[in-house]
């Protein structure tokens, strides 16, 4: 079963191939109505979608241009059959909207290709069909730096999309530092941190630095509370600094809740109860409760990130030599069990106010399936989701009417009466650096960085 391929005829896959490759197919432009310029599951059979440096389950979906280095897809398919499924890249803008250049200037190989690396899950109780894309690969060559949008499609019938994820290639032609600290507002000092970079400008030929360069900071793995299209605040001979007060700021958040169901017969987070439902366990874990008026505590945490796996060992050793030599030849992705997880969030009485659970398992958006219900009974809120077999982060947020003239979506979020927010709490932050030249067509990733809240 292992490394099944799809059968096709050559001759009418390279003819459809070579239709895709058309920019004006309308077959193409048909398939991207509706599409969410954002990481996004838009339907219910595909779970666990994973994606990340090939060999490294927690990492960033960042590669260098020409570099040696992979990216990994990764989701499962609980339907009751192998379904054909396509792919592409989307090359965008520093604000995530597509750029001018046409797939022909961005990608040498197919404009659109097929996942033919699957497996069936092997002696699980949940049936599921686990997929895997690598890429780079022979049929799709990346030719620009940038941001991109990767989009899986349902190639049967109608094609329309199922998965989409972000990543970026940079060409590294600037060094770039920083610091994390904490926020210079007086009413954010316990509670926020603060970025600021150093740009170093001398192989970049730029004209107007003021004009060409601008970053992107974003904190963890979250897309939704990224400050986008920072100017540079002070120009240097062959360095600009993105220094400003109270501009790229974040909430320092708490750590992130750990949830460690590796093994379904020992978890090691405390549950209440453990049970086989036919075809999928489920468990209860102990209840919860809210840490918004306590005092910090600092301990392990994957910074709202999450891995599949089942190997007894610290998860601090994710990218540990044996793991990555390891994790295909154990069968890790297709032999994790599928659990109904219930969460208890014990707060004494309601909060008046919607609770979710968030986290990169919600793909960090305030979904309806993530919402937790009260119950008078226990005096908590509850809430269920199906998870494969794993280590989860994941923290309690309240919803909110976002600010006036907001448009992040992360300003609808409140962690006041869950989990508080500490100017202590370790996070880390990724730096991005564009450069659009005078006449230029789209923003090249020029440097990153990436701080940590502890160390830098």
């Amino acid at each position: 079963m292992k490394h099944c391929s799809f059968v096709f005829s050559l001759h009418l896959r390279s003819g459809a191939l070579l239709l895709l490759l058309l920019c004006g197919s309308p077959l193409l432009r048909s398939q991207d109505e509706g599409l969410r310029y954002y990481d996004n599951t838009y339907v219910d059979n595909i779970t666990t979608v994973r994606f990340h440096l090939d060999g490294f389950p927690h990492s960033y979906p960042l590669i260098e241009l020409n570099g040696n280095a992979r990216l990994r897809l990764s989701f499962d398919d609980t339907s009751d059959e192998v379904r054909r499924y396509s792919y592409k890249f989307i090359h965008c803008n520093q604000n995530w909207e597509p750029s001018d250049l046409s797939p022909l200037e961005y990608n040498s190989g197919y404009a659109e290709d097929y996942l033919e690396d699957y497996d069936f899950s092997l002696r699980t109780l949940k049936q599921y069909v686990h997929y895997d894309l690598v890429f780079p690969n022979r049929n799709m060559r990346i030719e620009a730096s940038g941001n991109y949008l990767l989009v899986v499609y349902d190639a049967e019938d109608d094609p329309y999309p199922v998965i989409t994820r972000r990543f970026m290639v940079q060409e590294t032609l600037a060094g770039v530092s920083g610091r994390v600290m904490r926020s210079a507002t007086v009413d954010k000092i316990h509670s926020h941190q603060e970025v600021d970079l150093t740009v170093n400008t001398k192989q970049l030929e730029v004209r107007a630095p003021l004009r060409e360069l601008s970053a992107t900071v974003i904190q963890n793995y979250r897309w939704d509370n990224a400050v986008i299209g920072i100017q540079p605040s002070m120009l240097q001979r062959e360095s600009v600094l993105f220094d400003y007060q109270g501009k790229v700021s974040f909430r320092g958040m708490n750590e992130y809740r750990n949830l460690d169901i590796r093994s379904i017969r020992a978890p090691r987070t405390e549950m209440v109860s453990i049970t086989n439902e036919g075809d999928y366990f489920a468990m209860m874990m102990q209840a919860d409760r809210p840490r918004g008026d306590g005092s910090y505590l600092n301990y392990f945490d994957l910074n709202g990130d999450f891995v599949n796996f089942r190997l007894d060992q610290p998860v601090i050793n994710l990218a540990d030599e044996f793991l990555q030599e390891n994790f295909n030849r154990f069968g890790l992705e297709f032999t994790g069990e599928y659990i109904e997880m219930t969460f208890v969030f014990a707060t004494g009485t309601p909060l008046e106010r919607d609770v979710y659970i968030f986290g990169g398992l919600t793909e960090y958006q305030l979904k309806p399936q993530f919402k937790m219900v009260w119950n008078p009974n226990i005096s908590a809120y509850v809430g269920r989701a199906m998870l494969k077999q794993g280590f989860y982060n994941y923290h309690y947020v309240t919803q909110q009417r976002p600010p006036e003239k907001s448009s992040r979506p992360a300003d609808q979020l409140s962690y006041e009466l869950t989990e508080g927010s500490f100017d202590e709490t370790e996070n880390d932050y990724l730096g991005l650096i564009y450069w659009r030249p005078i006449g230029g067509r789209y923003d090249r990733l020029v440097g990153t960085a990436v701080l940590n809240s502890n160390v830098n």
